[in-house]
């Protein structure tokens, strides 16, 4: 008997040491970066840079390839990866709109389903018209709003997005109804407003800005507390007197819940080293849409989204969504 208990014990810890050596050895295969967006969005442009970086061979040193999954507002993605092995080689791409969208009741997955690994960094928005077109200002808007109610289109992202969050907020504030047209991605919004589809965008700072030295757009507020220093000359809306919570679009990472804590601490560290890599300064130089704003205090970032949830829901239940 004892023989086969010291066989048995033998084997247990010979299992242990296999997974010991198995995460310790993590990552041996590509990673999937999950981006819950559409190509073409800022969003998507992120995903795009954070495989770069984290396929360095001093990050994570395997390929990591990005898929984009950004239907049923964020559904597909949130369905998809908590469908894989929780491993870490599928990894989910969030942002602060997932407080929003966790409060559909078309959203399949919960928000218990997944941990808040990281925080990288803020997003900034602005609205936008066509320059020479119906409108010149953000009041212009406001006035036709009033006088119209419910009838001015104005093009941003997925229902239950940030994106939806700024239109409505920003218009509610001035006393005026829009109506809000939602898209798969920010890109896309652009690319209709720049066609002449709809009246009014939303974009971020960095995706407008081209179109603006073009002379085919024409930023009217800034979806901020302070102005930007890429548009000195466009107001925010706190210099148009509008005094609501602004809630910023944040980019992260979640992974499903119960992963194993060497895998995340191993990931942690390479988001560390992502936004301490010189690809990233760069990428912060050339996108004034980006503040830095790195978080990985798994505890700090689950307290926010919870908080952030509950926000969004009174949100969505005080004008109608939910």
């Amino acid at each position: 008997m004892k023989h086969v208990v010291a066989g048995l014990a033998a084997v247990a810890l010979s299992a242990v040491g296999h997974v010991a050596v198995a995460e310790a050895a993590y990552p041996e295969r590509p990673i999937e970066l999950v981006c819950s967006t559409s190509p073409g969005s800022t969003a998507a442009q992120w995903c795009q840079l954070m495989a770069q970086i984290l396929a360095k061979p001093d990050v994570l040193g395997v390929p990591v390839n990005v898929s984009f999954k950004g239907a049923g507002s964020g559904n597909e993605a949130a369905v998809y990866v908590r469908g894989q092995p929780n491993d870490g080689y599928v990894i989910l791409h969030s942002n602060a709109s997932w407080s929003g969208y966790m409060n559909l009741p078309t959203f399949e997955a919960k928000p218990e389903d997944f941990e808040f690994l990281a925080r990288v960094e803020k997003f900034v928005y602005a609205l936008a018209v066509q320059e020479g077109g119906k409108y010149a200002s953000f009041e212009d808007v406001v006035a036709d709003a009033k006088a119209n109610p419910g009838t001015i289109a104005v093009a941003g992202n997925k229902i239950g997005s940030i994106h939806h969050k700024h239109i409505i907020s920003a218009f509610t504030a001035a006393g005026a109804e829009v109506n809000h047209i939602p898209y798969e991605g920010s890109g896309d919004a652009v690319r209709d407003l720049l066609g002449g589809h709809l009246p009014v965008g939303l974009g971020s700072i960095g995706q407008l800005q081209p179109h603006v030295e073009a002379g085919k757009l024409k930023p009217i507020v800034v979806l901020n507390e302070e102005r930007v220093a890429a548009m000195p000359d466009v107001p925010s809306v706190r210099d148009l007197g509008l005094d609501y919570p602004i809630s910023h679009q944040w980019q992260g990472i979640f992974v499903s819940t119960g992963m194993p804590a060497e895998v995340k601490t191993r990931l942690r560290d390479a988001f560390a080293k992502v936004v301490a890599s010189p690809e990233y300064a760069e990428y912060l130089k050339t996108s004034p849409h980006v503040e830095a704003s790195f978080d990985a205090d798994e505890e700090a970032l689950k307290a926010s989204f919870d908080a952030e949830l509950q926000d969004y829901r009174a949100f969505m239940q005080a004008n109608g969504i939910l």
